[in-house]
């Protein structure tokens, strides 16, 4: 391979990796961040992007000149389209600030016209560009169109006038922030928009009408242009990832890096790898059908396992100021007890226990707060053991093993106290057959140290329940906290309400939309409701014929209507667990057994999914009570509920 051959390969190398870098962000634009217009207009930056790269990518394996041709004509799709990109992305940035202007956006669809003109004259015309521009495989190129000289310098003003008014739009967005933080984003976002947006202009087509074929220098200034516009691509989508999004930086930022790192850089090193291998034929006398499978085996392989190892050290780069945090963060995620690790314990300890005694069945019972008893763990065919639990409600003995467990009801069985206070929190429970085995110290001591180990596992996940009622408490405050953080102030920005004014917050409020749901057929908590004040309510009165209650009861029902997801429903998606509980419980008035019977769960965590239904409830009806507050005006009869 001689030099010009080697500065092919590096700029094929690095082609491809912009194509397919524009197309991985392409894709996680529409699944993070297609609800924000900034990251919509980026989409169209990127489309742009993929179409020119993947062009460039596509030419050095091209055989003939006409097929070169075609290729060369199908990056003018994306080089039309680049400029109006840009200055639609650099409008929707600077409405972000609040500086809205109904010119620039004429100004927006004019762009995108020209670029479907100038788009349909290269693909189907010689009016923009022609052959002829070069008839070298090494370099191909078209050449402006000669019928019409004026058409290319027509497209050239029209580049130049985009991409200078929308960096002028993005300047204008950056002297109207306020924070340091939306000032600095805004600062990687002028750097690094421009680059994509310039990098896709023919240059060569330009260089071609100076005579010459392109020798090494412009080779090295084409693939240095190459690196850069690969940079400023992901530099760009970082600055674009926080438009729109609530979550928290460090979500976001670590949500952007490992995406990269499992999509555009795992994809870039197989191609890199291919490319490589496929060079090697000759040398390793091998077909290129196996290399090419080698080439990606080892790189999918050896990527993984480097990813894996690497991590660590990326999140110590990526997050310095939080790393112990999130150390601690991820640590108590690991060590957390699901139900079906309690009920895996648990079932370990019974299988234990009855070893030990020789007993054929038994079980581990828990009661939480409010005297509810669950089976969380049962070995073998029970008898049942309703009397046993309404003896241990009445008020279980005091037992240890060494005084020996206490029968009732077929069972011998060892009540369960927390370790604190003393609480009965639970009971293990054989059924009783003969008299117990004669056991030795050793065996004592291993059941004493099993009961043991059934406590602190019942006592661990009553503190984790006490912990996720504390979390599911304060998510609202969280959600409004995290809408404010992800809110940056610009000039002339409405001020922010302040947390304690945020009503889907309130406590209050909560319990009120609580008590009303209790009491949706009617009751003093539906009728008599400080929600009858609300003005959504008060604007769905005139469709009720006065009747404020029927009127509450509508705005409820909608409001759990809003929160139905899409599709036919289902009684064990996840997604449809909230409005099930809604649905069931206060709309139909069903029992809190036969719900949680249905839903395929415990009743405690029926409650405690329920409340967060509620939560969701008020949250939705504080939206509802804002948009008619915003709009200050009382539909008359028959107006729709959904405002």
């Amino acid at each position: 391979m001689n030099l010009i051959s080697i500065f092919i390969l590096i700029n094929t190398l690095l082609a491809t990796g912009i194509a397919v870098t524009a197309f991985s962000l392409l894709l996680y634009v529409v699944r993070y961040n297609w609800s924000s217009p900034v990251a919509r207009a980026f989409a169209f930056i990127l489309a742009g992007t993929m179409i020119v790269f993947t062009g460039d990518t596509v030419l050095p394996r091209v055989t003939s000149i006409d097929a070169a041709e075609g290729w060369l004509r199908f990056q003018w799709i994306g080089i039309a389209l680049a400029p109006a990109a840009y200055l639609h992305f650099a409008d929707e940035v600077l409405r972000t600030t609040n500086a809205v202007s109904l010119r620039r956006r004429r100004g927006v669809y004019l762009g995108y016209a020209y670029a479907v003109v100038f788009a349909v004259a290269a693909l189907f015309t010689d009016r923009l560009v022609q052959s002829g521009g070069s008839t070298s495989l090494i370099a191909p190129r078209l050449a402006p169109g000669a019928a019409y000289p004026w058409v290319f310098p027509t497209f050239v003003a029209y580049f130049a006038a985009a991409v200078g008014f929308g960096f002028r739009n993005i300047v204008i967005a950056r002297q109207r922030c306020l924070t340091p933080t939306s000032q600095r984003r805004m600062t990687y976002l002028l750097l690094s928009s421009t680059v994509p947006s310039l990098g896709v202009f023919p240059y060569l087509l330009i260089a071609g009408q100076m005579g010459g074929e392109i020798g090494p220098l412009l080779w090295l200034v084409l693939i240095a242009g190459n690196a850069t516009i690969g940079v400023m691509l992901v530099v760009m989508a970082y600055s674009v990832a926080y438009f729109g999004v609530l979550a928290p930086d460090r979500v976001v930022k670590r949500r952007l890096v490992r995406f990269l790192l499992r999509g555009p850089v795992t994809a870039g090193a197989v191609v890199t790898a291919i490319l490589i291998f496929t060079r090697l034929e000759t040398l390793l006398n091998l077909p290129n059908e196996t290399l090419m499978i080698g080439a990606v085996v080892i790189t999918v392989v050896v990527f993984a396992v480097l990813r894996g190892s690497l991590q660590p050290l990326i999140d110590l780069l990526v997050f310095r100021q939080d790393r112990n945090e999130l150390e601690y963060i991820e640590q108590i995620g690991e060590r957390l007890l699901t139900t079906t690790d309690l009920q895996q314990f648990l079932e370990n300890v019974l299988t234990s226990v009855c070893d030990l005694l020789r007993a054929q069945s038994a079980f581990i019972a828990s009661r939480d707060r409010d005297d509810r008893w669950e089976m969380l763990a049962v070995i073998g065919a029970l008898p049942p053991a309703e009397n046993l639990l309404s003896e241990l409600r009445a008020g279980a003995p005091a037992t240890g093993l060494t005084a020996g467990p206490y029968r009732a009801d077929g069972f011998e069985c060892w009540p369960l106290y927390a370790r604190g206070n003393g609480d009965l929190i639970g009971a293990l429970a054989i059924t009783a057959g003969s008299a117990l085995p004669e056991l030795g110290d050793d065996e004592l001591a291993q059941i004493n140290r099993l009961i043991r180990q059934a406590v602190v596992a019942l006592d661990d996940r009553r503190l984790q329940e006490e912990v996720f009622a504390a979390v599911e408490q304060i998510l609202p405050e969280i959600d409004v906290i995290q809408r404010q953080r992800g809110a940056p102030r610009y000039v002339d920005s409405p001020p922010q309400p302040a947390l304690e004014e945020t009503l889907g917050a309130d406590p209050e409020f909560i319990a009120n939309v609580k008590d009303a749901l209790s009491h949706f057929w009617g009751g003093p908590k539906l009728t008599t409701s400080p929600l009858l004040r609300m003005a959504v309510v008060d604007r769905a009165t005139n469709a009720h014929n006065g009747n404020t209650s029927k009127a509450l009861r509508a705005v409820l029902g909608d409001a759990i209507e809003q929160l139905r997801p899409d599709g036919p429903r289902s009684l064990t998606a996840a997604e449809w667990v909230l409005y099930n509980i809604l649905e069931l419980r206060f709309l139909q008035g069903e029992r809190v057994r036969d719900i949680a019977r249905k839903l395929a769960m415990s009743e405690s965590d029926l409650y405690r999914k329920q409340r967060v239904a509620v939560e969701a409830v008020a949250r939705v009806l504080a939206q509802m009570e804002q948009r008619v507050t915003l709009q200050g005006d009382k539909p008359g009869a028959g107006d729709s509920l959904s405002v």
